[in-house]
């Protein structure tokens, strides 16, 4: 066995184990792997079975290991190279529609929905009605268009994998962000108790540091949103405004229950 195989023996003995083990040691893994991957001589002296192999275990493991670390910039190089070594293969791996579902969350998580539709167009109908990694993905961003946000009721038991988890909390930051700006624009202020119901947090000083963050005034169990130009947009608001945060707010309930 050279030494690329036992490195890729140890990584697949580490990653199945509980919690994928240690993150540290998958990290120090992924890494010699990948330099070893780089040597012409090393790889000449592989069968053209076992360097696919090795090949399509290294890039989608480090795929989901940016996703367990929370590394959305890791992993977006990482999804690409599994695209790319894809390409190169003709036999499809099994993982094939874990990582096309996770990368279809990762891009409506970012916002970057003509990608979305884009990878989805590679994707068989089939597929997308019936793979559970691929129907998530596609009914969330139906919902999202549509403002019908009662059709996806998601609790985690709906997750086809748990790596989704991250996504749908990125998703949750975004509509938290969504619902304050409605907020602002539909009220001079609100008791703090009401502003967290309505965000979703869980405790007061999670809304103090949100509030904070978006630069709202804390005055005793109030919190004050305007300065002069948001009296300003709030006057040329319309009542469209509320019925978009109120939608937002259901919405993000249901995504809360993911999380």
């Amino acid at each position: 066995m050279s030494n690329l195989q036992s490195l890729h023996a140890s990584l697949l003995a580490e990653w199945k184990k509980p919690s994928h083990g240690d993150v540290q040691k998958v990290s120090q893994i992924l890494g010699t792997i990948k330099k070893e991957l780089q040597n012409v001589e090393t790889l000449n002296n592989l069968s053209a079975e076992a360097s696919s192999g090795i090949h399509k275990d290294f890039f989608e493991i480090s795929a989901l290991y940016n996703v367990v670390i929370s590394d959305m910039d890791g992993f977006e190089k990482a999804i690409a190279d599994v695209h790319s070594f894809y390409q190169c293969v003709a036999e499809d791996s099994s993982s094939k529609y874990l990582m096309y579902g996770l990368h279809l969350m990762y891009l409506l998580a970012k916002n970057k929905l003509s990608d979305f539709h884009m990878l989805l167009e590679q994707i068989d109908q089939s597929v997308q009605q019936k793979d559970p990694y691929i129907y998530l993905p596609v009914k969330l961003e139906q919902s999202l268009m549509e403002g019908a946000y009662n059709k996806v009721i998601l609790n985690e038991k709906t997750l086809p994998t748990p790596y989704y988890q991250v996504f749908v909390r990125v998703l949750m930051n975004t509509v938290r962000s969504d619902i304050a700006v409605c907020i602002e624009k539909s009220f001079k202020g609100l008791q703090v108790k009401d502003a967290a119901r309505m965000l979703l947090f869980e405790s007061d000083e999670e809304l103090r540091q949100f509030a904070q963050a978006r630069g709202w005034t804390l005055d005793k169990d109030m919190l004050q949103f305007e300065n002069d130009q948001e009296k300003k947009d709030s006057q040329k608001a319309s009542l469209d405004t509320k019925r978009i945060a109120l939608q937002n707010i259901y919405y993000a309930k249901q995504l809360e229950m993911i999380v």
